[in-house]
């Protein structure tokens, strides 16, 4: 039989690293439900979906507080449409895993227990954005007996998701400036420190913010890239070009790099998954 090889996303986002520390889940537990102060790091179990292999379904962060709530985060620096039926997906799946973690079962004669589950999105682009996104409303105009509803933060503030947010916007601001990618990681650094967004975290992590940084660096200056040529090539040939060798060998690149999966650079490439494969050669 093969051996199965582990598939993580080489980079994990900063958002990611930072909620592997309980402390930090705490301070995010307590702000986001104030009036429960009695919760300690103890009855916190982390249940985030990680990519085990290629195409397996992950989120940035689950986790359940005395079997009362769970709460799925997903940070997001792109606005996604269809972030309600994703969070639809990741629920499943995590309600999946906890019944058996419980020895539970749906089939069972009696009624399972779950905990109470709260969605939220953390968005850190600029974007005007709902403060609440329905699974319903969006894609059947509220005609659904079906319905998720996915609650979005993203402003900055003291809270630390806030902080997260006021981050992610230092990054974007400091890579169009910077064309170096060690001065805007630098300068990032140091002014989020010194407005208080993360301070604590990248003050103890710097080292591995930085590497997560310049991957992200690197992975929109690729991107941009892709964006130029493809633009130069419509110029000149004046027609609909579709998608080149040249840009399906970058896609391919990111892939291979861990930057995208396959699904993801199947969509930027405005192909199925099999067809991208057949294109560059590549499996899941």
């Amino acid at each position: 039989m093969a051996e199965q090889t582990t598939k993580r996303r080489s980079k994990d986002s900063v958002f990611v690293s930072l909620f592997t520390d309980k402390n930090y889940v705490l301070q995010l537990y307590q702000e986001l439900y104030p009036d429960d102060r009695d919760v300690t790091v103890d009855d916190i179990s982390i249940k985030t979906l990680e990519a085990v292999m290629v195409n397996t379904l992950y989120n940035d962060l689950g986790f359940v507080v005395k079997d009362r709530f769970v709460v799925l985060v997903e940070a997001q620096s792109a606005w996604c449409p269809n972030i309600a039926l994703r969070m639809m997906f990741y629920l499943s799946e995590t309600y999946r895993r906890y019944l058996e973690e419980t020895e539970q079962s749906e089939h069972s004669s009696g009624l399972v227990k779950l905990p109470k589950p709260d969605l939220y999105v953390v968005y850190s682009g600029k974007r005007n954005v709902p403060e609440e996104v329905s699974l319903n409303e969006t894609f059947f105009g509220g005609g659904s007996p079906v319905d998720v509803r996915v609650k979005v933060l993203h402003r900055i503030d003291e809270t630390i998701c806030g902080q997260y947010v006021g981050f992610c916007r230092v990054f974007d601001e400091q890579r169009e400036i910077y064309s170096n990618k060690l001065e805007c990681i630098r300068e990032t650094i140091r002014i989020s420190v010194e407005r208080g967004y993360l301070a604590g975290y990248l003050k103890q992590h710097e080292g591995e913010a930085a590497t997560m940084m310049s991957e992200l660096f690197d992975e929109e200056y690729l991107r941009k890239r892709y964006e130029i040529a493809e633009r130069r090539m419509a110029r000149e040939e004046g027609i609909d070009i579709g998608m080149s060798r040249g840009v399906f060998s970058t896609l391919a690149g990111l892939v291979k790099k861990g930057i995208l999966t396959l699904s993801q650079a199947a969509e930027e490439a405005n192909v199925s998954v099999a067809e991208f494969e057949a294109q560059t050669g590549l499996k899941a």
